[in-house]
């Protein structure tokens, strides 16, 4: 195998993973404690973005809600075509406004927007902390 073959082997499997795990969240249902792992985590989806191979991150655009994002949820993977389906995660900043700037971000919200990505223009992907789902955050007063 090459490293190329490789490298896309080790991304497809890692978004198996996270698809994987995402799923566990989701189904995973106690008579005693109802969906207790959504709850510790505070979603069902574990938020990331991809870096593609001139280092820059994979950027989807939203046509009907008019919004660009860098930011991903895993929804299927297909192994043997090394090809993703991803939804849209939309960013935003504390006074509510679109932004894709990491340091900015406060909050980001799931889409119902879905797309498919061919992975070999892909080279890592940076997994995001779940709170971000969470939308909640504290100003501090200045005095």
């Amino acid at each position: 195998m090459n490293s190329e073959n490789r490298k896309n082997h080790f991304l497809c499997e890692a978004l198996y993973d996270i698809k994987a795990l995402q799923d566990v969240m989701k189904d995973f249902h106690s008579k005693y404690f109802g969906q207790l792992l959504v709850k510790i985590v505070g979603s069902d989806t574990i938020p990331f973005f991809l870096i593609t191979h001139n280092g820059s991150h994979l950027k989807l655009m939203d046509t009907v809600k008019q919004f660009e994002t860098e930011f991903f949820r895993i929804e299927a993977i297909d192994r043997e075509r090394c090809r993703g389906t991803v939804s849209l995660l939309r960013a935003f900043d504390y006074e509510g406004h679109d932004t894709n700037i990491i340091s900015d971000v406060v909050r980001l919200e799931k889409t119902s927007t879905e797309k498919s990505i061919e992975l070999r223009g892909i080279s890592a992907i940076q997994l995001l902390k779940p709170d971000m789902l969470k939308g909640k955050f504290i100003i501090e007063p200045k005095w």
